[in-house]
C-alpha cells in the first residue's frame, strides 16, 4: 500500500482537523457571539518605523514637535500624548440608547474589556514579562480572549486582567458630523478632548438611507493629529482594528441578519456552539460506550485497577476507565449530569479551558484514587504485621487488602464530582443535595481573610447519599473527585494551567512513571555485566562480538574448528558469507541509528531554538523537552533491541522497554502535533489581539513564527511516523484498547518503513558454498 494516503489521514486527523475546529471555535467565540472589537498596534509601529517600542511600553508624559534648522526633534510637554499601548485590546458591544427619529441606525459603543497593556507590565511583576514573552500557546490564547465568571479563573489566571477592564474608560464610538459619518477610538471620559488622544476610521460611503450600522470597520486608523503633522515620522502612531462584519446591512435587501437571528433561536444548534467541549465531551463517552458494546470489550480490558495501573504498569486505564460506561443507566445519568454541569461551568471557563481541565482532572482523579487505595493497602499491612495471635482476623485482612487490589472502576463520575464541587461553591444559593428534601441544604462559607478559599459539605453529602442507594458504585474514584475538585477550585496543589495541557500533563506524567521504574530509564544494556566479564570492551567491539558469535553458530560450527589465514579471518567460503551477511546487518543497525541520530538531533535544534519564540513558561517549550527526552531514550533502547536481534541474547527484557518508550514517544508525539495546530489556528484567528498582548516582547512576525511551527511539527511528525514502524517491526504495539479505538493512527507504520528502508540488501545472489551435483 502507498504511503500517500496514511500521510493524508495523518494530517487530516491531528493536524488540519484540529486547526480548523479551533480556528471556527474562536472566530465564533470573538467576532459572532460575543462581537469583539481588536485593536493592536499596526505594522509599522511592531517594526518601530514610526516610534521605539521601549518608548510605546513607558507611558511617556506628552511630545511636541518642534521645527529647528530644518529638523524635527521631540520635547516633553504636560500630558499631550498618553501611552498608545493602554488602546490596545478588546472592546465589547454594551447597549445604548438611540437618539429619538434614528431607530434605524445602530450607534453603540464599544467598551474596552481586556487591556494587553498587562501583559507588558514590567513594574510590578519583574520576572514575568521575560517568563511569558513570545508567541501564547494555544490554551494562553484562550485565557487571553476568554471572560472566566467564576472566583477560580478570576484568582489563579486572571486576575490583571480584572482589574484593567475596570478601570478603562475607552470606547469606540459613532461619529456622526454633518459632511461625514466615521468611528472613532478616544477615552470615554472626555469624547471631546483633542484630537492628539483619538484615533478614526476613513470616513464611510454614503449608503441608501434605511442603513444600519452595526460595526466599526476593520483596517488601519490613523490618529485625528495625524492631518496636522509635520511629517509622518512624527505623526502619532495609525492602529489595527478588527471588527466583526459586515458593517452595515439594510434591513429592506438583506436577509442575512435574520437568518443570523433563526440560527440563534435554535436551542440546539446553540448549545452546540456555545459548549463545544461538552458536546465533544458527550460525543466521545458515548461513541467509546458504544464502541465496547458492539465489540464485546469486557470492563476488565479497560477499568481501572490498582494490581493493573500500580502493579503492572498499564498506566493508558486512568484513561480508558474513566470514559468507559457498560450501562445505559450508568451512562444516562453520566451524560446528564456532563451536560447539565458543563452548561453551566463552561461559558465561564471559556471552552478551551474547559476541555483542557477535563483532560487533566482525569489523571488527576486517577492518580487521587491509586494513593487512596495504595494507603488503604499499607494501613492494613500495619495492622496484620501487629496481629499475629489471630490467623482469622489476618485471613480477614488478607482478603481485603486482596479485594482492595483488584476492585474495578469505570465511567466519567470522578471527574462529574470534581465539577459539582467548583458548581458548588460557584452559587450563590445553598445547595440541597438531597432530591426530596428540599429544605436540607447547605451553605458556602469561606475562610476570613481568605476569600478565594471555600467550602460546601453537599457534595459530600451527595457521595454519600450516592453510596446508600447504589452501594456498586466506586467510594474512592467519587472521593478522589471531590478532592481534585476542592483542590482545583483552591488553586492549590495542582499545576498552573500550562501543565495541565495535554502535551504536557499526559506525556510527562508518563515519562515521570518510567523514570520511576527499575531497569527503564536510563537506558542501560542487559548486558552490562556481560560486557565487564570481557575485559570492559567498548560497546561497539561488544556489538561487533555479539554478531560474529551468532554467525558462527547459525552456520552450526565452532570457530576453533575452521581454517583461519595469518590475519585471524576464516579461510571457510561459506563462513566468509555469513560473516559478510551479520556485517551487513550491522551496517544496516548503524545506518538506521544514524537515521535515528538525525532526527533526534533536528528535534534538540527546534527544542533549543522554541525558548526564543515562545515564552518560557507556554506548554509549547515544555511538551518539545518532554518529545527530545523521549526520543533520546527511545534511540538508545533500539540500538540494543536491533543489536541484540542479531544474537543469539533473550532480548524480550529489551523490547519490552523500547516498547513502553516508544509508545510514550508516540502518544506525546500525537499531542504536541494537536496542540501546536491549535495555537496555530489561535495566531490566524486573532492576530491583532495576539500580536496587541505580546508587543514589544514578540521575537518575530506572524509569517515567521508560522513557518517555525510548521517546520516543528514537521520535525515531530517524522518521529511519530519512526515511533509506529518502530513498534510494529518489534512487535510491541500493544494489544490495549487504543490500538482499537486509534488503529488509523497506527497507518504511520507505512510512512516510517519509508524512512527506515533497507538501502542494500542483506544477500549476494550466488555467494557462498556451491554442492556438486554430479561428475
Amino acid at each position: 500500500m502507498s504511503w500517500q494516503a496514511p500521510l493524508t489521514k495523518l494530517i487530516l486527523l491531528i493536524v488540519l482537523l484540529p486547526f480548523t475546529a479551533t480556528y471556527l471555535h474562536l472566530y465564533y467565540y470573538a467576532y459572532w457571539k460575543n462581537e469583539y472589537c481588536f485593536v493592536g498596534p499596526h505594522a509599522s509601529m511592531i517594526s518601530g518605523r514610526q516610534y521605539d517600542t521601549k518608548i510605546i511600553s513607558n507611558a511617556i508624559d506628552s511630545v511636541e514637535t518642534v521645527n529647528v534648522d530644518n529638523q524635527i526633534r521631540v520635547e516633553s510637554t504636560t500630558n499631550q500624548y498618553s501611552s498608545i499601548t493602554q488602546f490596545h485590546g478588546i472592546y465589547a458591544p454594551i447597549s445604548q440608547k438611540k437618539k429619538k427619529g434614528e431607530s434605524n441606525v445602530d450607534r453603540r459603543q464599544f467598551q474596552q474589556k481586556y487591556a494587553t497593556t498587562s501583559s507588558t507590565d514590567k513594574s510590578s511583576y519583574p520576572l514575568s514579562w521575560f517568563w511569558s514573552r513570545g508567541w501564547p500557546s494555544i490554551t494562553q490564547s484562550a485565557v487571553m480572549i476568554s471572560s472566566p465568571s467564576s472566583q477560580l479563573s478570576n484568582h489563579q489566571h486572571l486576575h490583571k486582567q480584572q482589574d484593567i477592564s475596570r478601570n478603562s474608560d475607552h470606547a469606540i464610538t459613532f461619529v456622526d458630523d454633518k459632511e461625514e459619518k466615521r468611528w472613532c477610538l478616544q477615552s470615554s471620559s472626555s469624547l471631546s478632548s483633542s484630537s492628539s488622544e483619538k484615533w478614526c476610521s476613513e470616513p464611510l460611503p454614503n449608503y441608501p438611507e434605511g442603513t444600519i450600522y452595526t460595526y466599526p470597520p476593520s483596517g488601519i486608523w490613523n490618529s485625528a493629529a495625524s492631518n496636522a503633522a509635520a511629517t509622518a515620522s512624527t505623526s502619532p502612531p495609525s492602529l489595527d482594528v478588527s471588527c466583526p462584519t459586515p458593517t452595515t446591512y439594510n434591513p429592506s435587501k438583506d436577509n442575512s441578519r435574520h437568518k443570523q437571528q433563526n440560527a440563534k433561536q435554535n436551542q440546539n444548534v446553540q448549545f452546540i456552539l456555545n459548549h463545544p467541549a461538552t458536546t465533544l465531551l458527550l460525543l466521545f463517552n458515548t461513541a467509546l460506550a458504544f464502541h465496547y458494546w458492539n465489540h464485546r470489550i469486557a470492563p476488565a480490558a479497560v477499568c481501572k485497577q490498582y494490581t493493573k495501573i500500580v502493579v503492572e504498569h498499564e498506566w493508558w486505564r486512568g484513561l480508558t476507565g474513566a470514559t468507559a460506561h457498560f450501562e445505559p443507566l450508568h451512562i444516562g445519568f453520566n451524560m446528564m449530569s456532563l451536560h447539565t454541569l458543563g452548561r453551566e461551568l463552561e461559558g465561564g471557563f471559556g471552552s478551551i479551558v474547559f476541555l483542557v481541565y477535563n483532560i487533566a482532572l482525569v489523571v488527576f482523579t486517577t492518580t487521587v484514587m491509586m494513593a487512596m487505595v495504595y494507603a488503604r493497602l499499607r494501613w492494613i499491612q500495619h495492622k496484620l504485621a501487629h496481629e499475629t495471635s489471630n490467623p482469622q482476623l489476618q485471613t480477614a485482612y488478607q482478603e481485603q487488602q486482596q479485594r482492595l487490589r483488584e476492585t474495578s472502576s469505570v465511567g466519567y463520575s470522578a471527574v462529574l464530582f470534581a465539577w459539582m464541587v467548583v458548581s458548588t461553591m460557584e452559587r450563590k444559593q445553598p445547595t440541597c443535595p438531597i432530591p426530596f428534601l428540599n429544605d436540607v441544604c447547605f451553605s458556602t462559607y469561606s475562610v476570613p481573610g481568605l476569600p478565594f478559599l471555600k467550602f460546601n459539605i453537599s457534595p459530600i453529602v451527595s457521595l454519600f447519599m450516592a453510596q446508600f442507594i447504589m452501594p456498586r458504585v466506586s467510594f474512592m474514584g467519587h472521593l478522589a473527585g471531590i478532592v481534585c475538585g476542592f483542590f482545583l477550585h483552591w488553586g492549590w496543589v495542582l499545576p498552573p494551567l500550562e501543565i495541565c495541557s495535554p502535551n504536557v500533563l499526559i506525556g510527562g506524567v508518563f515519562l515521570f512513571g518510567l523514570i520511576c521504574r527499575k531497569r527503564v530509564i536510563p537506558v542501560r544494556p542487559l548486558l552490562t555485566a556481560m560486557m565487564d566479564e570481557e575485559g570492559c570492551m567498548e560497546h561497539e567491539d561488544y556489538l561487533r562480538s555479539l554478531i560474529t558469535d551468532g554467525a558462527l553458530e547459525d552456520g552450526g560450527l565452532d570457530g576453533s574448528n575452521l581454517g583461519q589465514n595469518r590475519n585471524g579471518t576464516t579461510t571457510d567460503p561459506f563462513m566468509r558469507s555469513k560473516q559478510k551477511k551479520k556485517e551487513r546487518e550491522l551496517n544496516e543497525v548503524r545506518q538506521k541509528q544514524k537515521t535515528l541520530i538525525t532526527v533526534r538531533n533536528l528535534i534538540g535544534i527546534v527544542t533549543l531554538a522554541s525558548p526564543f519564540v515562545f515564552g518560557l513558561s507556554s506548554s509549547l517549550i515544555l511538551s518539545q523537552c518532554v518529545l527530545l527526552a523521549y526520543f533520546t531514550f527511545a534511540t538508545q533502547s533500539s540500538l540494543l533491541v536491533w543489536t541484540y536481534t542479531h544474537s543469539k541474547s533473550d532480548i524480550q527484557p529489551e523490547k519490552v522497554r523500547s516498547g513502553m518508550i516508544w509508545r510514550g514517544l508516540f502518544m506525546s508525539a500525537t499531542l504536541s502535533i494537536v496542540v501546536d495546530s491549535m495555537s496555530l489556528a489561535a495566531w490566524f484567528a486573532l492576530p491583532t489581539l495576539i500580536i496587541a498582548a505580546g508587543q514589544p516582547s514578540l521575537p518575530i512576525g506572524l509569517l515567521s513564527v508560522s513557518a517555525f511551527m510548521v517546520i516543528r511539527m514537521s520535525i515531530n511528525f517524522l518521529a511519530l511516523v519512526l515511533s509506529s514502524a518502530i513498534l510494529h517491526a518489534t512487535g510491541m504495539v500493544g494489544d490495549g484498547i487504543f490500538t482499537q479505538v486509534f488503529s488509523i493512527i497506527f497507518h504511520a507504520k507505512q510512512i516510517g518503513d519509508g524512512v527506515l528502508v533497507s538501502q542494500k540488501p542483506l544477500w549476494t545472489a550466488f555467494e557462498g558454498r556451491g554442492i556438486t551435483l554430479g561428475r
